[in-house]
């Protein structure tokens, strides 16, 4: 596989990963851009959080290649390029919301403190900064979880389920966030199901079932010359799949 180039983030070739032998990720392609939001689309159980682990290295593949950012090598070099937002946000009890920040503050070099406070702001996450993050409703574990994402200045952010569980006001906060907070040049793959809320931000899209790509493609071609919405091409290719 030759080596990307600046205009790429990341590029998967023939990405495969076995669980107890059963293939949770098959011969997966993908190339995400510079600068690009790119949605990973797909039903629960689909291999979604799967592929972000296994980009973000917290899985390792069994088959395949990924290459990184300028090449750079899997492990601590590629994870410098890479923030990572899981579906779930796992402290230590003792920890509050504000001690979060403190902690990505000291563990990455590449945490802004006014990106922080900006992201605090937009989040609306000033009046829980002395709650302990244990005792957040789920959807402000959400944006908590968004929040120390963005606040590192990298490459590449992977975002798992960001709306899942998150009221109507607080999507539309989620999804400025992710407008307002990405770096020039950097990119963003966020995984979802809920294709109608969020589509309006993506420049393209992949939709995986059983762990595999069965569609991708440019919204604006979508829009354009399918005169379909994200969201209709997927209820037919998974309506498809599903028979």
């Amino acid at each position: 596989m030759e080596p990307i180039d600046e205009t790429n983030i990341l590029r998967i070739t023939r990405l495969t990963k076995k669980f107890y032998g059963c293939e949770a990720l098959q011969g997966v392609d993908m190339t995400i851009s510079a600068g690009q939001i790119t949605g990973l689309l797909g039903p629960n159980a689909s291999g979604k959080t799967t592929l972000l682990k296994t980009i973000a290295g917290l899985l390792q593949p069994d088959a395949g290649r990924i290459l990184y950012y300028k090449n750079a090598s899997p492990g601590p070099e590629s994870r410098k390029t890479i923030s990572f937002c899981p579906d779930t946000l796992v402290f230590p009890n003792w920890m509050r919301s504000r001690d979060g920040f403190i902690f990505y503050s000291e563990m990455y070099s590449d945490y802004s403190q006014s990106r922080a406070d900006e992201l605090i702001k937009i989040l609306d996450l000033e009046k829980i900064q002395n709650t302990y993050i244990n005792k957040l409703s789920k959807g402000m574990k959400e944006r908590l979880a968004l929040a120390l994402t963005f606040s590192r200045n990298t490459n590449l952010y992977l975002l798992d389920e960001p709306l899942d569980g998150i009221d109507p006001v607080g999507k539309t906060k989620v999804i400025d966030a992710i407008l307002a907070m990405q770096p020039e040049g950097a990119s963003t793959l966020v995984s979802t199901h809920l294709v109608k809320d969020i589509e309006r931000i993506f420049d393209s899209v992949y939709f995986l079932s059983k762990g595999k790509i069965v569609f991708n493609g440019s919204c604006d071609a979508i829009r354009e010359e399918r005169g379909q919405t994200v969201e209709q091409v997927y209820l037919e290719v998974f309506n498809e799949s599903a028979v």
